[in-house]
């Protein structure tokens, strides 16, 4: 958040110094041409800013690998599948809702074709009654788009918080789909 209002800042910045005497520009093809450049520039620190904070993010959330299952917390004394991702998300300005399914309310809807790194993945359990429910959440950490499969880190009831791969066949069941909440 911190880096989006500099951001902003150098910009409404470079808009008043587009002229010498510091007003406006005066003619609408120069002050067009000047904001094209200036926004094309922010657009690209946005991009690398983006990509900067998922890199973190993802490192972050790495530190808690071994870190033992402990149902219904989000502290790091023990995870919980989204007491996991609602921690790490938090630590970055980014709060989410405490339950898988309350976080699959936040961000936007992404498809495979669209995942990225840092994006939240999805998966349901089917009912007694025949519906579905959410029931687990992880962190994409690396994309395969070619062949639509990613590696995600996660707090697993029998291993605690480690890395597994979307092509093992119980997460290939039980897929529903995928937010993006940085960068969205």
């Amino acid at each position: 958040m911190v880096k989006r209002l500099f951001i902003f800042g150098t910009f409404v910045v470079c808009l008043f110094l587009g002229n010498s005497n510091g007003a406006f520009a005066q003619t609408d093809s120069l002050y067009s041409s000047h904001f094209q450049t200036v926004s094309n520039t922010i657009d690209s620190l946005i991009a690398f800013s983006i990509e900067e904070e998922i890199d973190s993010l993802i490192a972050f959330s790495k530190e808690f690998i071994g870190l033992k299952y402990r149902y219904g917390n989000n502290t790091p004394e023990g995870f919980d599948c989204s007491g996991f991702t609602s921690y790490v998300f938090a630590q970055f300005g980014y709060p989410l809702g405490r339950s898988s399914s309350d976080q699959y309310k936040n961000g936007v809807s992404v498809t495979k074709e669209e995942m990225k790194a840092g994006d939240l993945v999805f998966f349901q359990e089917r009912n007694r009654d025949g519906t579905y429910r959410i029931n687990h959440v992880g962190i994409i950490i690396s994309t395969d788009t070619e062949n639509l499969t990613f590696r995600f880190i996660h707090s697993s009831t029998s291993h605690g918080v480690m890395v597994d791969n979307s092509t093992t066949e119980y997460y290939q069941k039980r897929f529903c789909g995928i937010r993006r909440i940085i960068g969205n």
